[in-house]
């Protein structure tokens, strides 16, 4: 009976504790609290964040200048959704595709990866002690009212579909076009989980466009993932010899770079050794450094594709697809065609920011990669070698096929 009794008191407290935990969780935030957080923002990317100026020539944002109508807006706000509605705004004025609360919204799925990386690199442990400043449960919190203000019909269907359906059936599409000696190989998405899933797939398809005079790599709509997915998989299929691009990026002299990109500060260049004609002004305040990367791939195997290479690509062209295009331009390996792509291809990982107070975490870039002519990728992206203009996808593609016959 005893026995009981306790059991009974210790289920009590659980749930009392359980009562406590749940309100402090969904605690509002206080004026001060969220006030603070911006601060915290905006002083870590005033020092880091390489993009200011390209936003200020591309959308007409003075992001930096704005501060104090940020402070006056985020004042304004009375609750967290108010404040997560303000934030996003803000956080969408910086106008980059790799500069968001991504991080907060999926948070599992980045936790997982940076978790998985640390096998392969361990810089990738600053990620993961990053990610660990807040938790699943106060990221959730986030994604619900992320959920409501914009995706209001999500909301009581499915709350992970950015987390669980990651997977895209039939990645891969092919056509090979006898009459045309022509191969289309379309690839949708190059992301993580398919870096290995495709592997043989890719290897099969590679070693029969051998036999045909042309081949089409598509990648219009493909908004990156994953580096690894093309210069593993696609790349040394077509190659006898290893191919190479020089890679030049300017970073700045911030806390958060030495922290995530220690190897940045090895072996650093002056701006006058780069010898680019058109790099941004902004690279020559004294506040950069710059670093020269080699891209290296090397043959799978001894047989090189002889035939004509083209590379389709849209305005979805981004992130580790937009890389593609430009190892394409910078090696002569392909003939770039279609549309001008996203950019914002040229350089690793963005950062993680954990604000204290909220718990949001945040990505952001941390280099500004160049061109070959030394222009900025995200800002003049990759201008393809043929222009192709269309009303859709599959118009741009049928036009490259007449424009090979």
């Amino acid at each position: 009976m005893l026995r009981k009794r306790n059991y009974l008191v210790l289920i009590l407290n659980l749930l009392v504790s359980f009562i406590v935990l749940g309100q402090t969780q969904f605690k509002q935030l206080s004026k001060a609290e969220k006030v603070a957080d911006f601060n915290y923002l905006y002083q870590e990317l005033e020092q880091s964040y390489p993009y200011f100026g390209i936003n200020k020539r591309a959308h007409n944002t003075d992001w930096l200048s704005n501060k104090r109508d940020y402070l006056k807006k985020i004042k304004k706000t009375k609750n967290d959704k108010e404040f997560f509605k303000v934030f996003s705004g803000i956080m969408n004025d910086l106008n980059n595709g790799h500069t968001d609360a991504y991080p907060t919204l999926i948070y599992n799925y980045f936790y997982k990866g940076a978790k998985q990386a640390v096998a392969h690199d361990s810089i990738f442990k600053n990620y993961v002690r990053e990610l660990e400043k807040t938790d699943s449960i106060r990221s959730k919190y986030w994604k619900e009212i992320n959920l409501e203000l914009f995706f209001p019909e999500r909301k009581n269907k499915e709350t992970n579909i950015n987390e669980t359906k990651t997977e895209i059936s039939e990645n891969v599409e092919v056509n090979f076009i006898d009459s045309l000696s022509t191969a289309i190989i379309h690839i949708k998405s190059f992301g993580y989980e398919y870096v290995e899933k495709d592997a043989d797939t890719l290897k099969y398809l590679f070693d029969k466009a051998h036999n045909y005079k042309n081949l089409i790599i598509d990648i219009q709509g493909n908004d990156g993932g994953s580096d690894e997915y093309w210069m593993q998989n696609m790349i040394p299929h077509l190659i006898n010899d290893t191919i190479s691009a020089p890679v030049f990026y300017g970073f700045k002299n911030s806390d958060m770079l030495k922290k995530f990109k220690p190897f940045y500060f090895k072996n650093t260049i002056a701006y006058q050794e780069i010898g680019l004609p058109n790099m941004p002004k902004e690279l020559k305040d004294g506040s950069y450094l710059f670093r020269k990367d080699d891209m290296v791939i090397p043959p799978s195997n001894k047989k090189k594709y002889t035939g004509n290479v083209y590379l389709l690509v849209d305005h979805e062209v981004f992130s580790s697809s937009e890389a593609l295009a430009y190892f394409c331009k910078a090696t002569n390996f392909a003939t770039v065609v279609g549309e001008k792509t996203s950019g914002d291809g040229v350089g690793t990982d963005p950062l993680l920011l954990t604000l204290p107070n909220s718990g949001i975490v945040i990505r952001f870039t941390g280099e500004m990669g160049l061109n070959p002519d030394g222009s900025a990728n995200d800002e003049t992206k990759t201008v393809p070698d043929l222009i192709i203009k269309a009303s859709n996808k599959k118009e741009r593609r049928k036009k490259l096929i007449n424009h090979i016959k």
